[in-house]
């Protein structure tokens, strides 16, 4: 879980699931199916993804808020 949660936190700072899977390296379905993953473990809809927008569930911005800035702490460490 801590894999997902450190990519939803690289999706929002990206600003998409494309973009975050360009620089992380990653295939465009394996993202779509962690965040999935992520959603399901977490029980709720994180952000609302289409083509054209990306916005994230009062939810996901909680999520994101209690996430980042310790995915960010540990990045700095490794």
């Amino acid at each position: 879980m801590y894999d997902d949660i450190v990519l939803f936190v690289h999706i929002v700072r990206q600003q998409g699931l494309a973009p975050a899977a360009q620089k992380l390296g990653l295939p465009a379905a394996t993202v779509t199916r962690r965040l999935q993953r992520l959603e399901a473990s977490a029980a709720c809809k994180l952000i609302h993804r289409s083509a054209r927008q990306f916005v994230f569930t009062p939810d996901g911005e909680a999520f994101y808020l209690a996430y980042a800035g310790l995915v960010e702490q540990l990045e700095q460490t490794q």
